[in-house]
């Protein structure tokens, strides 16, 4: 039977700490994210109520779902965020 070497597992040390952002830069980043796929929740639901045929219909529809939760979910970060930020200045 052939002898196995081990390998020696090395381990990447990255040069520079990862820079932890500020409560107000989280903000800034989520509210344009949060506006962002609200404006393309509007534009999809607007296409959605003036298309007719079936495949563009449906798939409005899938883009309005889709744009609509993403755009809760920001929204839902966005306020936990400026709770956090209200509970630290207290």
């Amino acid at each position: 039977m052939a002898k196995r070497r081990a390998r020696n597992a090395k381990k990447r040390v990255s040069s520079q700490p990862v820079a932890l952002r500020s409560t107000s830069e989280k903000i800034k980043i989520v509210t344009k994210k949060f506006i962002t796929f609200l404006v393309l929740f509007a534009v999809s639901y607007i296409l959605f109520k003036i298309t007719s045929e079936g495949f563009w219909h449906d798939l409005f529809l899938l883009l309005v779902l889709v744009f609509g939760f993403v755009a809760l979910a920001f929204f839902i970060v966005w306020m936990v965020l400026l709770l956090m930020k209200s509970m630290g200045k207290q």
